[in-house]
């Protein structure tokens, strides 16, 4: 590996063309940068810059390696990321990204019965309606996912397992309209303000054959959600009014129906969820494994 110091000289003095602006925008001396620069060319054995007394220009080698050495350089900056990454959250965190639906229903289960067998384990949970969750997975930014997995390319090193179906509950205030309306449709529940994370593909296309499939639906699915937040605490606190209604799982609402501040919408279809749970097939652990084998007892 080239030194990173005869490295950061060759791209300082590529992108200057001068060695004592190089220098400067190093904060060393002109001689410290020659002898980088020096290094660079021993490394390669190359001759990488035409030297004259006012300027520095690449040979032809030199802006042949040039891209090679910006790609380096690429990769030492991620390396010291994840090495910082790494002290910030220690080797015995678990990284597990979710969707806003899955935090009660799966997410809390699963983390007390994991932390009684690895009590000192720590967890970062990291909540967002993903799009494109399983890359975020193979870059090693979860350990686990689980969430929506409508986006789901021939994934390579990705084991994913199918969550048993969950029912979706719609409500609103206790004194909200269309509680007097009887059992709804979907194009009952979007005749008022609704709320809720953000509504992915495969529920965009739910949701729109619910209405009926027509432009009409498509275009009355398109303007959904009027409050689209994947924190279910500023969604919640949306019902302290009969404004909103809002979509979500029992187990969110549950405190809340019984409080009787809000009432569930009677629905005269119940629609499920679509949840999934991914790992990577390799560069598992003891932690990753534990919950792993727990999340597969609600699996379908």
């Amino acid at each position: 590996m080239m030194n990173e110091n005869a490295l950061t000289a060759f791209l300082a003095l590529a992108e200057t063309g001068s060695f004592q602006n190089a220098a400067r925008a190093m904060g060393v001396s002109n001689a410290s940068l020659s002898r980088y620069v020096g290094q660079a060319e021993d490394h390669t054995g190359l001759v990488l810059f035409h030297r004259s007394r006012n300027s520095s220009t690449l040979t032809r080698a030199g802006q042949e390696f040039l891209p090679i050495a910006r790609a380096l350089r690429e990769d030492l900056d991620r390396y010291a990321t994840r090495v910082a990454g790494l002290r910030e959250t220690g080797p015995g965190t678990l990284l597990i990204g979710c969707g806003p639906l899955t935090t009660r229903t799966l997410i809390l289960p699963v983390l007390r019965t994991v932390r009684r067998t690895m009590p000192d384990l720590r967890f970062r949970i990291l909540v967002s309606a993903y799009a494109r969750p399983l890359d975020l997975l193979q870059a090693g930014e979860f350990d686990v996912f689980l969430g929506d997995l409508t986006y789901t390319p021939e994934a390579e090193d990705v084991e994913i397992m199918v969550m048993e179906k969950q029912p979706i509950q719609f409500v609103a205030h206790r004194d909200h309209e269309i509680h007097q309306r009887g059992p709804q449709t979907m194009a009952g529940i979007f005749d008022f303000p609704f709320a809720s994370p953000h509504l992915h593909k495969h529920w965009k296309a739910a949701l729109t054959k619910a209405l009926g499939g027509g432009a009409e639906a498509v275009e009355k699915v398109n303007a959904q959600p009027h409050i689209e937040c994947d924190d279910y605490n500023l969604l919640t606190g949306l019902l302290a009014e009969p404004d909103f209604i809002v979509g979500g799982m029992p187990d969110t609402f549950a405190e809340l129906i019984r409080t009787m501040t809000v009432k569930p919408v009677s629905m005269k279809k119940t629609l499920t969820w679509n949840i999934c749970g991914a790992r990577k097939s390799q560069n598992t652990s003891t932690a990753v494994e534990l919950v792993w084998n727990e999340l597969a007892n609600y699996r379908a």
